[in-house]
């Protein structure tokens, strides 16, 4: 099976930032005058972290925003490894404040618990407009982990989110899925260093989602995988 993406270079991470956050600010303004909303999901992670301070100063009618996360670490939202902290203090920031999020962590103690809870938040939400995936040195990207024995749920289900067991800790995690993710216009995947673009380029040659679970979201032609790089 043939992957499907497109590749854009940049010669610096603020290049990139300036460029990927006037085309995500372009497409959801797109989709709020086709429809009066739009829906963003985004990754957590140390990459993102100047997109996100950046976006929070872009102008666009926020308020008719609703920013999710692709995924999340099964931990109380002032732990430093929380998501949604980390969006908290970035992207809900200035001219961003007045977005709606939906986070995907809840008081259930453990995620295979909480997944009702969790879906119940989607359940108004047929599809996004913009997603912004990350990946990982191992290949992952969202909560889809290399041979992880839930991976194939994450990939093969239509709920909107699914309960995750990463490789490393903290282990339980919260996903959207596969199929959720899919519903996007435009999928996008933000990578940075020499290091990560080697780890994308075996991807692309690679048909096993197993092992490379980025594999996954380079499989079908729509919405296309396009890959910001610097």
């Amino acid at each position: 099976m043939k992957n499907n993406y497109k590749f854009y270079s940049f010669k610096s991470s603020k290049e990139l930032v300036e460029e990927l956050s006037m085309r995500i600010t372009r497409d959801l303004q797109k989709a709020i005058d086709l429809k009066e909303k739009a829906f963003l999901a985004v990754s957590g992670g140390s990459t993102p972290k100047e997109l996100f301070k950046k976006l929070s100063q872009m102008n666009l009618p926020w308020h008719k925003v609703t920013i999710t996360l692709v995924d999340e670490r099964w931990v109380e939202p002032y732990y430093s490894d929380s998501n949604e902290k980390l969006i908290k203090e970035t992207l809900l920031q200035n001219k961003a404040s007045s977005a709606k999020f939906i986070p995907l962590k809840n008081v259930v103690v453990h995620h295979k618990d909480a997944c009702l809870v969790t879906k119940n938040r989607f359940k108004n939400i047929d599809e996004l407009d913009v997603v912004v995936l990350g990946m990982g040195t191992d290949g992952h990207t969202a909560s889809f982990f290399p041979n992880a024995k839930d991976l194939d749920k994450a990939l093969e289900t239509k709920e909107k989110c699914c309960p995750s067991t990463a490789n490393v800790e903290p282990f339980e995690r919260m996903t959207l899925t596969r199929s959720f993710l899919l519903t996007a216009k435009s999928l996008i995947l933000h990578i940075e260093g020499e290091v990560k673009k080697t780890v994308f380029d075996m991807a692309a040659k690679s048909s096993d989602c197993h092992k490379m679970p980025i594999v996954a979201m380079m499989q079908q032609k729509t919405p296309l995988l396009e890959v910001y790089h610097a």
